[in-house]
């Protein structure tokens, strides 16, 4: 009986769902997507391109829901170069850290494996230290070629901010309001479990950034090392100060 490509694709169709297919979290499939996960992100955040090239197909694509499609390995190397270049790495060295127990493998028949995984991220202070400042998904298609695993897709997806600390919508509120500067009026509002920092020069807004925070009264920004701090006196906020790399560079007080 000769079959057509319609119903060939049917049979390969049934076939599969009768066929359970079970997401890998042990076995040698499972340890050697590990392994190259782990690898491919210590490439990323030590910035070294060479060795993070290397885990990149030919044919390489990356889905980002923040940053776009970026469309073959070249353009994603150009990108990696700005992402760990001088200027950028000075001011927001970020390292990803695996979420333990997230990580999925799922074999790929003819293929090699697709990676599920969920990740966060931290901002590097000098010193040492590390804030968090994010989170995020990731679906990774890995191939074996010339018995060496490749990422051929990535998709990054549902990237959210995440702070070190999370604080009640009363607490948020209670900083809402104009900060008044020699130069600017600093403006702060509450976003969702974060807050807003907005400057604004006769009366436009120049800058504005979101705010994450780090105690009840501290917040900083997710990237270089600076801290934002409310001054209370009693049960009001007075005043706000601004920390560069642990010393304070501006103070103002709050708006009437």
């Amino acid at each position: 009986m000769k079959l057509t490509f319609r119903s060939t694709a049917i049979i390969a169709l049934l076939y599969g769902l009768s066929v359970p297919c079970f997401s890998q979290q042990s076995g040698k499939l499972y340890q050697e997507i590990t392994k190259m996960d782990s690898l491919y992100f210590q490439a990323q955040n030590a910035c070294n391109l060479e060795k993070y090239a290397s885990y990149l197909s030919e044919d390489f694509e990356f889905f980002h829901d923040k940053g776009g499609f970026t469309a073959s390995k070249d353009d994603e190397m150009k990108g990696m170069a700005i992402f760990c270049g001088k200027e950028q790495r000075s001011r927001q060295p970020l390292r990803r850290e695996l979420i333990k127990g997230s990580l999925e493998v799922y074999p790929m028949d003819n293929y090699g494996a697709l990676e599920i995984c969920k990740h966060v991220f931290y901002l590097q202070i000098k010193g040492g230290k590390e804030k968090l400042v994010g989170s995020g998904k990731m679906t990774a298609l890995w191939k074996l070629i010339d018995n060496e695993w490749k990422l051929t897709r990535i998709i990054s997806y549902d990237h959210q901010p995440l702070a070190e600390v999370e604080l009640t919508d009363e607490i948020l509120d209670r900083y809402a309001g104009n900060y008044i500067f020699p130069d600017r009026i600093v403006n702060i509002k509450k976003e969702g479990k974060l807050l807003r920092v907005t400057d604004i020069v006769n009366d436009k807004p120049v800058w504005s950034k979101e705010l994450f925070p780090e105690s009840e009264n501290r917040f900083y920004l997710n990237y270089e090392n600076v801290v934002y701090e409310f001054i209370i006196k009693g049960s009001k906020v007075v005043r706000l100060d601004i920390y560069e790399n642990n010393k304070v560079i501006e103070k103002a007080p709050r708006e009437n």
